[in-house]
């Protein structure tokens, strides 16, 4: 009796064990970096403030290069998820809570995927409103600024 709790202990974990896994794989968002406010921006002189503004866009940059594989890890596991997903419900006995999990997996897949997708948004916004107030600014080169 107590041989078949252990196999089927054992068998649940194995089969959830990988949805686990790919779950905590993906880690955490990526940690945005700290950009200059538009005050310092404009108490900056002007060759600080250059350095500053170019120091931003090279974070921003380089914060957006480990968004993306953040994001392809997600995009993987909602594959995953999705084959998962199929194979649950095609079973020959389609278990319902199996199904449940699967699908909650799934809506927290998309929900930080959307998060991802809104801390760019913060970001690449405040980093215009830098570039914006530089580019106002009289006193700093605009070689580096959009043409309007």
């Amino acid at each position: 009796m107590l041989r078949k709790f252990i196999l089927a202990v054992a068998v649940i974990v194995a089969s959830a064990g990988p949805a686990l896994a790919e779950g905590e794989s993906c880690g955490e968002l990526p940690i945005a970096p700290v950009l200059p406010t538009v005050a310092e921006i404009l108490q900056m002189a002007p060759a600080a403030a250059l350095a500053a503004k170019h120091s931003a866009f090279e974070d921003v940059r380089h914060w957006q290069q480990d968004l993306k594989g953040y994001r392809d890890c997600l995009d993987a596991l909602t594959n995953s998820e999705k084959r998962d997903l199929q194979n649950a419900q095609t079973a020959t006995k389609p278990d319902k809570d199996k199904i449940k999990g699967i699908q909650d997996q799934m809506t927290q897949t998309a929900h930080n995927y959307d998060i991802s997708v809104d801390a760019e948004e913060r970001l690449v916004n405040e980093f215009h409103g830098v570039q914006v107030k530089f580019c106002g600014r009289t006193d700093v080169d605009r070689s580096s600024c959009p043409k309007t």
